[in-house]
Order: structure tokens, then sequence, then C-alpha cells
């Protein structure tokens, strides 16, 4: 949740733009600004894509889910980005297909503007998701955002076929949709690197200390390992990740009755559960949806979880319960039970939300605020 603050004039020697925080957000801040003919400093207390950024699902997408909330304008805006983004990048991202088993069991978490409105026109469905709406769903994920690159969404037999192989015999059929991988910290860094390429200062283990605002200008402290000095700014962003609110209470000292969630996302890493290269889409009797993707040739990985995390202090881990939580999930698709034995490693990040007061972490907006 980037937040930007502006005081007025400046003087020459002060920056455009100091960035506090060096993943995704602040580092893509810092390279189109820099593309722009800004002056820009950006300042991070540890290593690039150092906390959530290198804590994802190693995927960029859409937000198919998203659809079911009616955030319709989110879910086109990331779709155009990741066409861009593959246009972009093609080193260090791919295109994937993803297979969605369908059953009729399927549930809607209870709460989704879609499920409310289900409720009161189908009331015989009980929450479940009939197969025509995830179509329709994947027919608008297919078409909101320009889609040129990838391949739409096919219906996919699971009988006698790779897809199906590994899963449960009870899943008949499939649809099949297009997202995409990336590794999530090159990402990071490539766009620091063009960043200071453009002109930008990219400055690591440099950690704000305070900002005050003089005359119209920001004089931020930073401090490093030999030294503590003042840099000065006409604006500033606040792309801290899980400490955005830290940084505005307790490093700007601002007034704000704006509210930062944070909500922890896990994932597992098990032994290679099966042989093709596709990632499955499972949807859960909670109405909770978990990815299993192909990961480092030999390995699978799992995920996410969506769990409050109170303070950002405290580094996030997947914790037994979540562990086995997604162990479970998983054991709902795959013939072959997934146990804790079969887990190899795990990794978690907080995502830092909107408090929009959305009753669960799932609910909670993935949309920016300014």
């Amino acid at each position: 949740m980037p937040q930007l603050e502006k005081f007025g004039n400046s003087a020459q020697t002060a920056h455009d733009l100091l960035i506090i925080g060096g993943g995704i957000n602040g580092c893509g801040i810092a390279r189109d600004a820099a593309g722009r003919g800004l002056s820009v400093v950006l300042c991070e207390k540890g290593d690039l894509a150092g906390a959530t950024s290198s804590a994802s699902t190693k995927l960029f997408h859409g937000g198919l889910r998203y659809l079911e909330y009616f955030e319709f304008r989110l879910v086109r805006e990331a779709l155009m980005e990741r066409e861009t983004l593959l246009r972009a990048m093609p080193h260090i991202s791919w295109p994937m297909r993803f297979v969605l088993p369908y059953h009729k069991d399927m549930r809607f978490e209870s709460d989704t503007p879609t499920s409310k409105l289900l409720g009161l026109v189908m009331p015989w469905m009980k929450g479940r998701r009939p197969a025509w709406l995830i179509r329709l769903g994947l027919f608008l994920y297919d078409h909101l955002g320009g889609r040129k690159i990838l391949p739409g969404t096919t219906t996919l037999s699971l009988a006698a076929t790779p897809e199906g192989a590994p899963l449960q015999d009870r899943f008949a059929r499939a649809y099949e949709y297009s997202d995409c991988w990336v590794e999530d910290s090159r990402l990071v860094v490539l766009n620091a690197r063009d960043a200071q390429a453009r002109g930008a200062s990219i400055l690591t283990r440099t950690e704000v200390v305070s900002a005050r605002a003089e005359d119209g200008i920001w004089q931020v402290t930073v401090k490093t390992e030999d030294e503590t000095k003042t840099i000065a700014a006409k604006m500033l962003v606040n792309a801290a990740g899980p400490w955005v609110g830290d940084v505005i209470h307790g490093k700007l000292r601002l007034n704000s009755r704006e509210a930062v969630r944070l909500v922890r996302g896990s994932h597992i890493v098990t032994r290679k559960l099966y042989d093709h290269d596709k990632c499955y889409f499972f949807q859960g009797t909670d109405g909770r949806i978990i990815f299993a993707i192909p990961y480092e040739q030999d390995f699978t990985l799992i995920g996410t979880t969506d769990a409050e995390h109170d303070d950002p202090a405290r580094m996030p881990r997947c914790t037994d319960e979540e562990r086995d939580y997604l162990c479970s999930f998983a054991s709902q698709y795959f013939k072959r039970s997934v146990s804790v034995q079969d887990v190899v490693w795990s990794y978690s990040g907080v995502r830092p939300l909107y408090d929009d007061g959305a009753s669960s972490a799932t609910a909670a907006t993935r949309d920016y605020t300014l």
C-alpha cells in the first residue's frame, strides 16, 4: 500500500522523490519515476526483495478468484499488466497452464458477493458452485484484459490423461486456463538495476530513521552501518511493505486514520507429486483456493494460506497448523495423500493489505489504495 506525501516547492539540491522500501512496489516505482526524468533515491533497510517480494507463490496473474468479489477493474488491470510483464521479461517469466478440476461439491466462501447473490436466486445450490458459473468466470478472465499472447480456456477430460493421472478418480473433467510463473526476487532486482541505469540511487542496508518537513522539503534521516546522514526530497513514497504503518506513525509521525491489515501467506514445498509441467488450481470445501505448482524440477510448491499476522517485527513462518492445512487440502485432490513427511521446506510472507474492514483475511481487498 504505497503512500504518497507531497510538500510544496523545493530547493535545487533536493531529490524529486525518495522511496522507502526495496520490494517490488518500491523498485517498480523507482524505475518508472527515473524513466520519467525524476531524480530518485530509494532506501531499503535490508536487502532488495528481502521480505514479502521473495516469499510469493511465484506467479503473476489477474486474480481469478477476485471476480467473486466483483473486483472487475482490479482483475482487468492485473491481466493487462500480465501481458506487459510477459513481453518485457521473458527470461524470468513464462506462460503456465492451470488445471482447475471440477466436481459438483465445490463451494463458495460464504461471504463473497457472488455467493450471496447466488443464494438469493438459486437457494437450492446451498453454496455450491455450478459449472456454468465457473465457466462464465473463466470467460471473463480470458477477455477482460485484452489477452493477446496466452491461449484461452479449454475443457479437459481427466480420464487417461497426464493431467488426470495424479488426481482422485472422482474428478472426471477440468477447465484449463493460462497464467504465468515469475522468478519473484529477480523481478525486483531487475527493476532496481534498470532504475539505477536511468539515474536512480538504490541504497540497500540504509534504514530511514525519521523524516520531517521543513519549508516544503522532506528532510529524511537515514542510517547505514557506518554513518547517519540526511537526504532532502520533495516527495516521499512509503512502499515499506508490512512496515508501511510503522513508517507512517513512527518515522513520519503523521496522523492517519487509515490502517494496514497484515495477512500471512504460507507455502510448503514437497517432493515431486506429478510428472507434467502444469499447475493445479484446487478449490476447497471451505471456499478457499490453493495452487500446486511444479517447482525447481524435482519438487511441488503448494500454497497459500490467509492468516492474520499481528506484528511486522515478528518473522513470518509457516506454522504447523498451516502446514497441516495445506497437506490436508491437497490430499482432497491427489490420489496419494500429502503428508508432513513429504514436506522438504516451507516459507511464509506477509501481505500488507489496506484494512477495509472485511470479515476475513481472505476477503480483504487486494487493490491499491493511496
